[in-house]
């Protein structure tokens, strides 16, 4: 008796998880689908008139969960705002995605439809590459009463700062850190690899032209091919080009220090002397070592 009220419950329990109900059709093919499409071919135009008529009088927009009421004749004089702030403006389908259609059984056409809107905006040349997702209610006259959308806004912020002057930190031409730079570079020319280490934080990363704009190695890599650098090279020297820049940054609130070098050694194997011209950039943490070492340099020289 029991094990049937266990198999019961598990029977209703089952019954509940998995019951469906069909509540509509949907569809990949159907004329709200083309209207929706037509009406971001009219944006993508500046035809302001022609996005008019896809409209009911009034309208109900969403946009992030934000919502407010309009008319089809200020959204249609709106719509003229991507044409008229960027230039190579298109509209297309997001790779892979495509419009759904769906009727509901009381009779509502909603479209859903993923979108990627491209192109660069005129006054401070930021690129525009925007996913954006649609869903548009349309009414029995198979216009669109509401239209819902969703999209990351930080591209509308980044353009909006752009277009003002803004101070973001301080420039220092002497400071602690260019001081902890030099240092670190004298303990390289000296081939004192546990000086050298003692600059960088545990978990600093090195990145450079060789490696990739996007890799990066850690400090006991880089401290193995540094010792290797020394078996191969002598006279090793660093030359100030110019003057060196530490910067805080307001934003991220950091110092960077930008250097520029020729960097100089004898290859001891074919007894050549090699020079480098180099800049580097160090980031530091709050106890001021180096956490992230960027070179920048033409590797023709090693050629």
């Amino acid at each position: 008796m029991k094990n049937f009220a266990v198999l019961l419950i598990l029977t209703l329990f089952a019954s509940t998880i998995f019951a469906q109900k069909k509540n509509g059709t949907v569809y990949n093919e159907h004329e709200t689908i083309d209207k929706t499409k037509a009406l971001w071919q009219a944006v993508q135009n500046g035809d302001k008139e022609k996005v008019k008529t896809f409209f009911a009088d009034s309208i109900t927009v969403v946009r992030n969960g934000n919502d407010w009421k309009t008319t089809a004749e200020r959204f249609g004089n709106n719509s003229g705002w991507w044409v008229d702030n960027f230039t190579n403006f298109k509209v297309e389908d997001t790779q892979g995605a495509y419009a759904d259609a769906i009727e509901y059984s009381d009779g509502n056409f909603w479209v859903q439809d993923w979108l990627k809107l491209t192109g660069t905006n005129e006054k401070t040349g930021i690129n525009l590459d925007l996913h954006m997702h649609n869903l548009y209610a349309f009414n029995k006259e198979g216009k669109i009463a509401s239209i819902v959308q969703y999209f990351n806004n930080n591209v509308f912020e980044d353009i909006r700062d752009a277009q003002t002057t803004r101070e973001n930190g301080e420039v220092y031409i002497n400071h602690p850190l260019i001081a902890t730079v030099r240092k670190a570079l004298n303990a390289y020319a000296a081939e004192d690899l546990e000086t050298l280490k003692s600059f960088y934080a545990e978990n600093a990363t090195f990145s450079n032209l060789e490696h990739g704009y996007d890799q990066s190695i850690d400090l006991e890599t880089r401290a193995n091919a540094v010792k290797e650098s020394f078996a191969k090279r002598k006279d090793i020297h660093f030359e100030q080009v110019g003057y060196p820049d530490c910067i805080f940054y307001e934003l991220n609130n950091g110092f960077v220090v930008y250097s520029w070098w020729v960097m100089s050694y004898v290859d001891e194997e074919s007894g050549k002397k090699i020079e480098l011209p180099l800049m580097l950039s160090h980031s530091f943490n709050d106890d001021g070592k180096i956490v992230q070492e960027m070179a920048y340099y033409s590797t023709n020289h090693f050629e």
